[in-house]
C-alpha cells in the first residue's frame, strides 16, 4: 500500500473530516475520499464513521490507523539511517514548536539550517506543549520544542537543552521590605517566600500551560490563595502589566530577559526551574541531521533569550 495514502488517512482521523483534511493535504475532497473507499474495500470493512460534522475511526480503523503509523515509523528509520550514512538529507520534518519562543527561534535557525540541508524541509507547528505531546504519541510530529517540568513528561524522549529559573517579576517602584528577602549565593538575584504574596495582586499564566498548575500547588501548599486579576495567554501580557505597577506575576527567564525597564526580578525562596528540551516520539531514532537542528535551537536560545 502507498505510505502516502497511509498518511492521508492519519490525517483524516487527525481532523476527523474528510474535507478538513483534503483542504491541508491540497487534494479535492473527492480525492480523499476515492482513497477511503479504496482500502475500505480492500479491507471489507468501514474504517471511519461518517457523521454529518465528524468522521470517528471504528474498531477496525483504530487497528489500521495503529499499524499505519508504525508502518511510517519504520519508513522514517529506514530513511533516517540511510541518510545519515550517505549524508543526502531529504524529505520532510514536521516539528513543533510553543507559541512564545517557538517561532522566534525557528526563522532565526531555519535559514543557515536550509542552506546546509536544502533537500530538506522543516514544516513548523505551533502548538502547546500537550498539544505536541500528544501528536508525537500519534506519530504526527517528528520533533518538538518545550519548557515543561519533569514530572509532566510523559512517554515520549526528551532532551534538554538547558534549564530556566521561574522567576517573579515586579514594578520597580514597590516597596519590597514586607517580603523578608534575601540574596541568592548562585545567581545573585533576591529570594523570597511565596507566603509573602498573599495579598499582593497578580496575574498568572492560565491553566492551560505547563507552568500554571505547578504554581498552583506551591500555593496550595503554603496556604495562601493568590489574588488574580485575570489570566494571561501570553507572559508578555503579564511583563506589560507588571510595567503599570499594578501586580505582579511569574515568568520564565526567557520572557523576563526582554522585559528590564521597570521591573525587578525575583528568585522564590527555593528556586523553581523547569527545562527547556527537545522531544521525540517514543523509540525513534534521532537522526543526525535533527540532532543539528536541536544543537543550533539551544545555540540560539543560550546566546539570545537568557537573563
Amino acid at each position: 500500500m502507498d505510505t502516502r495514502v497511509l498518511a492521508n488517512l492519519l490525517k483524516i482521523a487527525e481532523e476527523k473530516s474528510i474535507t478538513r483534511a483534503a483542504e491541508k493535504l491540497y487534494l479535492t475532497q473527492s480525492a480523499l475520499n476515492q482513497q477511503l473507499l479504496r482500502v475500505e474495500r480492500e479491507l471489507g470493512t468501514e474504517l471511519f464513521t461518517r457523521g454529518k460534522y465528524r468522521c470517528t475511526p471504528t474498531r477496525a480503523g483504530e487497528i489500521f490507523l495503529e499499524g499505519a503509523r508504525r508502518i511510517l515509523a519504520i519508513k522514517q528509520e529506514t530513511f533516517s539511517r540511510i541518510s545519515d550514512l550517505t549524508g543526502t538529507f531529504k524529505g520532510v520534518l514536521a516539528v513543533g514548536v510553543t507559541p512564545v519562543r517557538g517561532p522566534d527561534m525557528f526563522v532565526h535557525v531555519y535559514p543557515a539550517f536550509y542552506q546546509q540541508h536544502p533537500n530538506l524541509s522543516l514544516v513548523p507547528h505551533i502548538l502547546s506543549v500537550a498539544e505536541q505531546q500528544e501528536r508525537l504519541r500519534t506519530g504526527q510530529l517528528d520533533m518538538g520544542f518545550m519548557a515543561l517540568f519533569k514530572s509532566q513528561r510523559d512517554e515520549n524522549q526528551y532532551l534538554d537543552l538547558y534549564e530556566e529559573e521561574i522567576v517573579l517579576a515586579i514594578p520597580q517602584n514597590w516597596d519590597l521590605s514586607s517580603l523578608g528577602m534575601h540574596r541568592q549565593p548562585d545567581t545573585g538575584r533576591l529570594a523570597f517566600s511565596l507566603e509573602k504574596l498573599k495579598d499582593r495582586p497578580m496575574v498568572l499564566l492560565n491553566r492551560g500551560t505547563t507552568m500554571r498548575p505547578v504554581l498552583d500547588r506551591l500555593f496550595a501548599k503554603c496556604g495562601v490563595t493568590p489574588k488574580v486579576l485575570f489570566e494571561a495567554v501570553n507572559p508578555t501580557t503579564i511583563l506589560d502589566m507588571v510595567r503599570t505597577g499594578l501586580c505582579c506575576g511569574f515568568v520564565a527567564e526567557a520572557s523576563a530577559a526582554a522585559y528590564g525597564q521597570g521591573i525587578q526580578y525575583l528568585s522564590l525562596e527555593k528556586p523553581l526551574r523547569w527545562d527547556v528540551a527537545a522531544a521525540f516520539p517514543k523509540g525513534a531514532r534521532i537522526s543526525r541531521v535533527e540532532r543539528e537542528f536541536v544543537k543550533a535551537a539551544r545555540e540560539y536560545w543560550k546566546e539570545n533569550a537568557l537573563m
